[in-house]
């Protein structure tokens, strides 16, 4: 046979131990997006030094005490922009999550003519929930009226204003929904390690591996079937994470749309992870020590990715790391897609480039290690 009939004999034989477990595969699958999402998104958490732009216009007495007393108090992390244009490219990148736009004639009077804007992105709405706040109480000592525009840097002409004496913005997202996006890359991750990897390992104990190598099946088919039988468990496990959080009330911005982009993300995330489990299952023999490592590399990972919380609220040394961090990218598509309602091109370029450059690598390891296992 060829490798790819090879490839596919090995994925049929592994897509049947996958049925046959069918029932506790799906159970252990949906227990922790059920907790997470259903217990962990009512809780929500307090956000401090969220990155924020401000542009002082005004330069006055008054405007420079406004900004003294949004920064006295932590919850923010102030960075005066000298332009609104750049400030908004800032936004527009990640940089900062809110900017802050102090108009000339602040403290304005005139509840029709305010003098302080606020322009932010739903994709990172817990932490602009928490900092809208305390900016319009802080607002309200200074002015009688304060505008917030709720303003996509892609889509500016859909745009709303209150004023201070109602909720600064009708918020369109909310921390469930932001933890839902990261919880579809943690199951993908933690589905994907204990499939193909945890299936190589069963064969070692069971002394399959050297049934194999009397067999004339390609030997990297072996690893290809494995991966690609273990990606269609991390899809199953991704889009019921997905289900759940609908359930519980998680609203897609983009809707049925954002299977265009979503598949595309679980199956590249998908095909990295379970290389990985299968380099893991290559180097160890025992359930406990896979287990171990598999534990410690996947939870890290998902944590400083922003899985639970902002990266902007991780502590300051943390941060970098997110930047390196395969499933930050993953996570910045699945929140675009669920909380704003659209993806940027220039960044899900980024994004996909990242995670796919990722998953050759992985991929071209696990080759590499299944090779120990033969010898």
């Amino acid at each position: 046979m060829g490798f790819m009939d090879d490839s596919f004999t090995i994925f049929k034989r592994e897509m049947l131990i996958f049925k046959s477990n069918l029932r506790a595969n799906i159970i252990r699958s949906i227990m922790f997006p059920l907790i997470i999402i259903v217990f962990l998104g009512n809780l929500g958490f307090a956000v401090t030094q969220t990155p924020v732009a401000i542009v002082n216009y005004a330069n006055n007495p008054a405007s420079l005490s406004f900004i003294s007393a949004l920064q006295a108090h932590g919850t923010l992390n102030i960075l005066a922009i000298t332009g609104q244009n750049a400030a908004i490219s800032m936004l527009k990148n990640g940089q900062v999550q809110l900017v802050i736009v102090v108009l000339s004639d602040f403290p304005s009077k005139s509840t029709t003519s305010p003098g302080v804007y606020v322009y932010y992105s739903n994709t990172q709405i817990t932490a602009v929930n928490a900092a809208l706040p305390f900016i319009q109480s802080t607002a309200a000592e200074f002015l009688s009226g304060v505008q917030a525009n709720q303003q996509s840097y892609l889509q500016p002409q859909q745009s709303k204003s209150v004023i201070t004496s109602q909720p600064l913005y009708a918020a369109e997202g909310s921390y469930r929904d932001f933890l839902t996006g990261g919880v579809i890359s943690m199951v993908v991750v933690f589905g994907s390690l204990f499939g193909g990897g945890f299936s190589l390992l069963s064969d070692k104990q069971l002394g399959n591996i050297k049934a194999f190598l009397i067999t004339p099946i390609n030997k990297n088919a072996i690893v290809v079937g494995k991966i690609f039988s273990g990606l269609m468990s991390s899809l199953l496990y991704a889009f019921l994470a997905l289900g759940i959080g609908v359930l519980s009330g998680v609203s897609v911005a983009m809707g049925l749309a954002s299977v265009i982009y979503l598949v595309p993300v679980v199956f590249i995330l998908g095909i990295a992870f379970n290389a990985f489990a299968i380099i893991v299952a290559s180097k160890v023999n025992k359930v406990e020590i896979f287990a171990i490592v598999s534990q410690a590399v996947g939870m890290p990972l998902w944590f400083l990715s922003g899985g639970l919380v902002p990266i902007s609220s991780l502590p300051s040394w943390m941060q970098p790391v997110a930047l390196i961090n395969p499933l930050t990218y993953a996570n910045d598509i699945t929140r675009s897609v669920i909380l704003a309602g659209f993806v940027q091109p220039g960044s899900a370029l980024v994004d996909f480039a990242v995670i796919s450059v990722f998953a050759v690598i992985m991929v071209a390891l696990s080759f590499m290690t299944f090779k120990s296992t033969l010898e």
